[in-house]
């Protein structure tokens, strides 16, 4: 879902003023505590977001990583308009030093590793046959065709074969629904538990910068830099770049 940025900087003091980020905090605790190898395998396909997290990040950008905004800014704008056509993409977040926003990287990032090779398999299963719905859809409907790579599985992360604890189903579920919970306080459950408020960050972030226009011009980028053109690409996501926050 989108907020306005008067939207977004009230449900943000909200979130601040009632606990709500600790209560963020406290899930993040609350998960197998694991050292990352920092491999990015997680940063080829940033998981989805839920809204206060991406609330919380919003944050730490604004108040961390100054020097950073312009080139997180352009590289969120791009992830937004080639998600889907771009098998080179990787998470505008991440560095040659490593995540700019490690502290408070989102659920998904951190469960990388976590899960059980087999619980990991049904998850990716899941998300490439939505992901090759889509492509379905963008050919029949459009006649655009997709990247194959983009379609494909994306590998496990095996950092917890020596000896790391792995985290139950039972577990995951329970923080996945305390995770969603926490945007009730926000949004109206039904908009919640329908999906509506998860994202990847980085869509989380050029749907607040991008205005509707740009936003619509979504599939003609998709299609020229299908063609070989970044030329509108470059276009907009240089009106990114002039967002402050």
């Amino acid at each position: 879902m989108m907020l306005e940025v008067n939207e977004l900087y009230s449900s943000l003091i909200y979130a601040e003023n009632n606990g709500f980020l600790r209560d963020l905090e406290r899930i993040y605790l609350d998960m197998p505590d694991k050292e990352c190898r920092d491999c990015a395998l997680c940063c080829q396909n940033p998981p989805a977001a839920s809204l206060l997290e991406y609330l919380n990040v919003y944050r730490y950008i604004r108040d961390k990583l100054p020097e950073r905004q312009e080139t997180i800014l352009r590289g969120a704008a791009e992830f937004f308009f080639l998600e889907l056509a771009d098998p080179e993409l990787k998470c505008p977040f991440r560095a040659a030093e490593g995540c700019l926003i490690a502290p408070v990287r989102p659920f998904g990032c951190r469960l990388f590793g976590l899960l059980s090779e087999e619980d990991y398999a049904k998850r990716e299963q899941e998300r490439v046959r939505h992901v090759n719905a889509l492509a379905d859809f963008l050919q029949a409907e459009y006649g655009i065709r997709l990247p194959e790579a983009v379609l494909q599985s994306r590998p496990y992360c095996g950092r917890n074969r020596n000896g790391g604890r792995e985290i139950t189903a039972d577990e995951l579920t329970d923080l996945e629904m305390r995770l969603l919970a926490l945007d009730t306080s926000i949004v109206v459950p039904e908009r919640v538990f329908r999906g509506g408020t998860l994202a990847p960050l980085p869509v989380h972030l050029a749907m607040t910068v991008l205005n509707a226009g740009v936003r619509g011009k979504r599939l003609e980028v998709v299609r020229q830099f299908l063609s070989g053109s970044r030329e509108l690409l470059e276009k907009y996501a240089g009106r990114a770049v002039g967002y402050r926050f």
